[in-house]
């Protein structure tokens, strides 16, 4: 394992090459694009857009989810609460990265620059970068813009499915429309 001393500011090249290469492979195994979406009577169109970028480690192997801190320099360590986990297993950790200046300025450069390998995590990844495209652009607050959006994620691997019973709901609820074509 790298060491979390000199994890951040590696003295050579080859040294943050090592580390890049080792962050990839962690988020192939471990990692997530997400972009999450759920109603809120604060949003706007009274649903609300969350893009997510984490990574899953159990408390034994916590150091590994500090050194990701560390190194993006953005995002936080929540403990994952789970209702299906057996109290015998050791507790689960999530380093996320949800705001958006995190998520626009380290993560996707990050992994433009250094793909992953896996061809899901790949693909989840541009359409996560697209999805944060349109969010960027305030598509999200249109009607048109969600209805991008919820295409999108519905093809992403490494998600809860956007339910079809609240897709439709969306889609088709006046308060939806009524709220979009406010702020059209």
């Amino acid at each position: 394992m790298i060491s979390s001393k000199n994890f951040s500011g590696a003295d050579n090249q080859q040294e943050r090459l090592e580390i890049s290469w080792w962050i990839v492979g962690i988020v192939d195994g471990e990692g997530s694009f997400l972009i999450n979406i759920f109603r809120s009577p604060k949003a706007k169109m009274g649903w609300q857009v969350f893009p997510e970028f984490n990574v899953s480690q159990s408390e034994k192997d916590l150091v590994i989810l500090k050194n990701l801190k560390k190194f993006f320099g953005c995002g936080n360590i929540y403990p994952q609460r789970s209702k299906t986990r057996k109290k015998k297993w050791t507790p689960l950790y999530k380093y996320c990265v949800r705001e958006r200046e995190g998520l626009k300025e380290k993560i996707i450069p990050f992994f433009q620059e250094h793909p992953l390998k896996s061809i899901t995590k790949k693909s989840d990844f541009r359409k996560f970068v697209k999805a944060i495209r349109l969010i960027e652009k305030n598509e999200h607050l249109k009607l048109s813009g969600m209805k991008k959006i919820i295409r999108i994620t519905e093809r992403m691997v490494h998600r809860k499915p956007f339910r079809k019973s609240a897709r439709a709901k969306f889609l088709k609820s006046s308060e939806t429309i009524r709220r979009a074509a406010m702020h059209n």
